[in-house]
């Protein structure tokens, strides 16, 4: 699931129509070591428009969010993603996460497993408040959020 995930990751960042190209890497962040290692294996050596990727794993420290163009929070940390919030500390990157009310919570695309299938929920108007427009083939791939903004 977590290189899937990883996967699903890189697609999103490929098919963002908004990116800093003056950005040295994209960097893909978590507190969630497991995701870490995944996404470096399976992003390893890839870039998003000539843009090398760059995974990290955050430790507590909150100042280290600053330089994520995306962070991941895993159904681990949702304790850490709520502490986020609480502090006003949600960065402005693409928010991905994988648990239930993510994107009720300020996420802005949701993985969960249906029949044993890797799918997501997204919010294209919670992207667009954060400055990114996301590729028309991506949210007809996904459910579309309704629910409250």
């Amino acid at each position: 699931m977590l290189r899937l995930t990883a996967q699903f990751t890189l697609t999103f960042l490929t098919l963002m129509l908004i990116l800093s190209t003056t950005a040295k890497s994209y960097n893909l962040c978590s507190f969630d070591t497991e995701f870490v290692e995944a996404a470096k294996l399976t992003l390893k050596d890839l870039s998003v428009r000539k843009v090398p990727v760059e995974v990290r794993f955050l430790r507590a420290d909150i100042e280290e969010i600053a330089g994520c163009h995306t962070l991941f929070i895993s159904k681990y940390d949702i304790a850490k993603w709520n502490d986020l919030i609480i502090k006003g500390l949600i960065p402005n990157a693409m928010l991905v996460g994988e648990f239930n009310n993510f994107i009720l919570s300020g996420g802005h695309i949701n993985f969960f497993i249906v029949g044993g299938k890797v799918r997501f929920e997204i919010s294209p108007n919670k992207l667009k408040r954060s400055g990114i427009n996301m590729s028309s083939k991506v949210l007809r791939l996904g459910r579309i959020y309704k629910g409250p903004l």
